[in-house]
């Protein structure tokens, strides 16, 4: 233990951090960590299930409290799942010196090992029994590879220390506080553009000095005598803007902000990927704002921060800023760890640039003699470059990217990856996944709404929300993702390659639909009606990053979804009709007025269906007021229905009409009471069914 922390003090003097592989039993694992570890002055994060022994673990899915903080340690309880999102985020928070104890079953064995994680990436949990790792067997190869990773083994000696370099890493403050040169530029910068109320984004990965950075500058605006507000998505996410103010500066919650909507000249903005788009643009659209945040998709929005984000606040403040920082703070620029987890979790994944371009005036033949193929997971562990490329291209143009789609795309078991190639180079990739059948009784427990299993999005959807009674019998190849390189695009290439998925998909996997799900823009309906897919849904709420409304559409194979499609279309029809007339967005009408629609056609017995079930069950009465306002009108109550309860029957089943505005108008507690009121309401027209 002496030779250990004299170790551990040299580490910290070369600014340095280490990986410590603890591999074997949870419970050797964990008395080696608490022994190694035992440091009453030491900041310690412990992730995932800790020892009885006094030792306080944050669950791993919890990762996100602990962001924004800094830590001497880090134990990562791998028994209880690998999280790629989890490590990705908690290894940015340690500091020089610190090391990140991993614990771990045996290597040779993990990739076998039953993964708690395991369980996200599959439909029900019992898939996840018997499945092995792709995704931890790379993830083993590459600790083997790296020769800063430092391994322990059960039953096998401590591992050598490796002699580390005598020079010191040099870290002093500056007269402002900041640590280096970029970070002196970055705050004459912020400071210039708060004065201006320019608008101004800084992002950087973890470990930069983005949240001390937003301290110091709040500390110089107050001195200038300007209003400052901090938010973040938790109120312990800015300690570090918090500890390096030496002025006092009020934090208020996002939330607070925009229903409150206090008074300030600046708003700062720390972690802000993790608060959803939409409420990112309405501070924008009430403050100056300078947003504080990495761009790797730890946070809750993914990529969503700068996919979606940041080109409309372009659109907002024409005149806005961007800083980016790429010296570390929190340890030296020779540090091993942070390459290490960026190799890892590919985070630095990028696609070559094919010899494409729309300007270039490609000649035919070059698109004409692409090449289109099934790349499977056995390919890409093969081929780590081939890996990193795909992974890149999907990660360059889809918000929702984070660490763990990487685990998904080599780990779950539904999941294809069509490519299209020029010579050896990915210009488009399409992830799909497939979802459906399901069993009667599990398919009628999700229509009635008493059944909500993880995945199988499509067929769920459209039976829950869509009104679809047959939805979740058929089989759907669901296009997750669709990317084409920015370099190749404009030229046709994203609809080749539907239209080669069109040709080979049904024929080889079977199945009776290829669908998708996405934000409805006008444009991207457009897409995928060119290319034969026709809508059944679309949602009532905005996406909490996109801010889009979602669209479902379908493009039939087997003989049996040709047959029920134009049925399905019919009553969206119908549905989309009767919303028209209620509360309806202005942002729908381009995409409403894109819509190629069937006429609407509607059947009696399936209206009388939703109704019944609506009454007894569960069902959702926003997504059923359509059918509900059909019902009504059109049946008598077996049971009479006062005065009162007329009308309130009425306001319930006005389209787009929320059950919030219901519960305010009739003096109602709020939306559960609304909705009671709701099913006790329609009951009035149906015998009260013998099954539970």
């Amino acid at each position: 233990m002496s030779e250990w922390q004299a170790w551990r003090q040299q580490l910290q003097l070369n600014g340095e951090r280490r990986l410590l592989v603890l591999a074997g039993s949870q419970t050797w694992a964990m008395a080696q960590a608490r022994q190694l570890g035992n440091d009453s002055h030491a900041r310690q994060l412990w992730l995932g299930q800790a020892d009885a022994a006094g030792q306080s673990g944050l669950p791993i899915n919890k990762f996100q409290t602990a962001l924004g903080q800094e830590y001497d340690s880090l134990v990562f309880n791998a028994h209880s799942g690998l999280h790629p999102d989890a490590l990705g985020a908690a290894a940015g928070t340690l500091i020089a010196g610190g090391i990140m104890l991993l614990l771990c079953p045996p290597l040779a064995d993990w990739p076998d090992y039953p993964d708690p994680d395991l369980v996200r990436y599959v439909a029900q949990p019992e898939q996840a029994k018997g499945l092995a790792s792709p995704f931890l067997r790379r993830f083993v190869r590459l600790l083997h590879q790296d020769d800063s990773v430092l391994i322990w083994q059960q039953g096998s000696p401590f591992p050598a220390l490796p002699t580390l370099s005598p020079l010191p890493w040099q870290q002093e403050r500056d007269r402002q506080g900041c640590l280096n040169i970029q970070q002196r530029n970055a705050l004459a910068h912020m400071l210039r553009c708060a004065r201006a109320r320019i608008p101004l984004v800084l992002t950087a990965d973890r470990g930069r000095g983005k949240s001390s950075l937003l301290g110091l500058a709040a500390h110089r605006l107050i001195q200038y005598g300007l209003r400052v507000l901090l938010t973040a998505p938790n109120q312990n996410a800015p300690a570090q803007a918090m500890r390096h103010c030496a002025s006092p500066l009020h934090f208020v919650a996002p939330d607070a902000l925009l229903a409150e909507q206090p008074a300030a000249d600046i708003l700062l903005i720390d972690e802000a990927a993790a608060i959803p788009v939409p409420m990112l643009l309405a501070l924008a659209k009430r403050y100056c704002c300078i947003f504080a945040s990495t761009e790797h998709g730890y946070e809750g929005t993914g990529l969503g921060f700068q996919l979606k984000f940041q080109p409309r606040l372009a659109c907002l403040s024409p005149g806005w800023r961007k800083l980016h920082l790429n010296t570390p703070a929190r340890w030296s620029p020779a540090d091993p760890l942070e390459p290490l987890v960026f190799r890892l979790l590919a985070l630095n994944a990028s696609p070559p640039a094919p010899a494409l371009s729309p300007s270039a005036n490609p000649i035919p033949t070059q698109v004409e003699r692409l090449d289109y193929r099934w790349v499977s997971r056995e390919a890409l562990l093969a081929d780590d470059a081939l890996l990193q490329q795909l992974f890149g291209l999907l990660t360059l143009a889809h918000y929702q990217t984070r660490p763990s789609d990487l685990r998904q795309l080599l780990d779950a078991p539904d999941l294809q990856l069509a490519v299209t190639f020029q010579a050896d180079i990915p210009v488009a990739v399409a992830l799909l996944i497939k979802e459906g059948p399901m069993s009667a009784e599990l398919s009628q427990g999700i229509w009635r709404g008493q059944r909500r299993p993880r995945g199988h999005l499509l067929p769920q959807s459209l039976a829950f929300h869509g009104g679809i009674t047959d939805a979740c019998q058929f089989t759907y190849h669901r296009v997750m993702r669709i990317v084409v390189h920015p370099h190749a695009q404009q030229l046709g290439i994203g609809s080749r390659l539907l239209r080669w998925l069109q040709l080979h998909l049904c024929e080889q996997s079977g199945g009776d639909f290829i669908g998708t799900s996405f934000g409805a823009s006008p444009q991207l309906v457009a897409f995928w009606q060119s290319n034969g897919f026709q809508a059944v849904r679309l949602g009532q709420s905005r996406d909490g990053v996109s801010g889009l409304h979602a669209m479902m559409m379908l493009w039939p194979c087997s003989v049996a979804a040709k047959q029920v499609l134009p049925l399905w279309q019919g009553q969206f029809s119908a549905n989309l009709q009767a919303y028209r007339k209620g509360v309806w967005p202005d942002e729908l009408t381009p995409v409403y007025q894109t819509l190629k629609l069937e006429p609407p056609a509607l059947t009696e017995q399936q209206d009388n269906r939703i109704a019944r079930d609506f009454a007894f069950y569960h069902r959702d009465l926003c997504s059923d007021q359509p059918a509900l306002s059909r019902f009504v009108a059109t049946q008598v109550p077996l049971r009479p229905l006062s005065a009162h309860q007329q009308q309130l029957l009425k306001a319930l089943l006005t389209p787009g009409v929320m059950p919030a505005q219901i519960a305010s108008l009739h003096g109602l507690s709020g939306h559960k009471a609304v909705i009671a009121q709701a099913r006790q309401l329609l009951q009035h027209f149906f015998v009260v069914p013998s099954e539970s």
